[in-house]
């Protein structure tokens, strides 16, 4: 009997198409970290979060119509109730630098049509937040990269002991998945040490206009007491026991970690990336990641830039892109995750 309700919780929908085989639900927390300063140093670091899940009863009905991300719009059912008392695996999410929630609901709409409750970590907080003074600024939070994972771990915490949501999940299949410096993020969940020397020496010199805010914030760096604590944890150990899996598409930042630091990592690791990708080449993150990860699984080089967009593309291109990248994660947690 447990086995045929694992079965009706996950394996809905495993086709490639993206038929609506379970009804989605969405809903929001605005979480924090009390033992985090905000970039404002006037509260607690915000968690804001987006959560996808298989919807019961109740929500109100909305339409997503997001050409960039999905290929028809697609219906969810806001705030309703989880689907009846089966527990289901768990997939943290983390977006992009200078990204947000939006970013990544193309694979949290995904893995929750197919039974999954997917959770996208707002890494970024409002402009003010972060102090930004133009467009081109880079967050502190981007900057300050090491408090990423410290992120996921945190909502994870507050997740597992959420009244609507404790009693639904499976915890010992919980996974982590990223794109680009999410993906990199995802991957320090696994156990790895960021080392900003290595990372400075090995990335290529950013364009002019992005080298200038990067000067700033190193400045900044050196002079306000809420940076300065922040990088005292730099160096730290941010391994997750409860992650048990670990997806990457376009990783960035592969070379802040030593070969020794990935050789560490025991947990099953999955890098997507594609081969026409010009802000986290393969050759410096996505190659560098397998070759040196003992668990990581042959890397996936798709055609296309698969994430990393920067140039047109017809309309239906990118959404079936990314649909792919989907059904290649979604298979990767079921077999890593050993969901029948």
């Amino acid at each position: 009997m447990k086995n045929i309700v694992l079965v009706l919780c996950l394996l809905v929908g495993a086709q490639i198409a993206l038929a609506q085989t379970v009804k989605v639900g969405t809903t929001t927390r605005d979480f924090a970290d009390n033992s985090r300063s905000n970039w404002l140093g006037t509260g607690p670091r915000p968690l804001r979060t987006v959560i996808w899940y298989p919807a019961g009863s109740g929500g109100v009905a909305e339409q997503i119509d997001d050409p960039q991300q999905f290929a028809s719009p697609v219906g969810v059912y806001r705030n309703a109730a989880i689907a009846d008392k089966r527990k289901c695996p768990l997939i943290m999410i983390s977006h992009g630098a200078q990204g947000n929630p939006v970013q990544m609901r193309w694979l949290g709409y995904y893995l929750a049509a197919r039974g999954f409750i997917a959770v996208v970590v707002a890494h970024n907080g409002s402009n003010q937040e972060e102090r930004r003074t133009t467009e081109n600024n880079r967050t502190l939070s981007d900057f300050c990269m090491w408090e990423r994972p410290r992120d996921i771990s945190v909502v994870l915490d507050k997740i597992l002991v959420d009244s609507e949501f404790k009693t639904r999940i499976d915890t010992s299949r919980i996974a982590v998945a990223g794109f680009s410096l999410g993906g990199a993020t995802a991957i320090w969940l696994a156990g790895p040490i960021f080392n900003m020397d290595s990372l400075v020496k090995s990335e290529p010199q950013p364009p002019a206009q992005i080298r200038a805010a990067i000067d700033r914030l190193i400045a900044l760096s050196k002079t306000d007491p809420v940076i300065i604590q922040s990088a005292k944890r730099q160096g730290n150990s941010f391994r997750d026991r409860r992650i048990k899996a670990v997806f990457a598409l376009g990783p960035a930042i592969g070379h802040a970690f030593s070969r020794e630091s990935l050789q560490s990592i025991t947990v099953p690791v999955q890098i997507v990336v594609g081969d026409a990708d010009l802000i986290a080449p393969k050759e410096l993150n996505a190659e560098y990641y397998t070759e040196n990860i003992p668990t990581a699984k042959k890397l996936i080089v798709l055609p296309g830039e698969r994430g990393h967009y920067t140039k047109p593309q017809l309309a239906h291109e990118r959404p079936a892109e990314l649909q792919e990248v989907s059904e290649i994660a979604y298979q990767f947690f079921m077999s890593t995750l050993k969901l029948n």
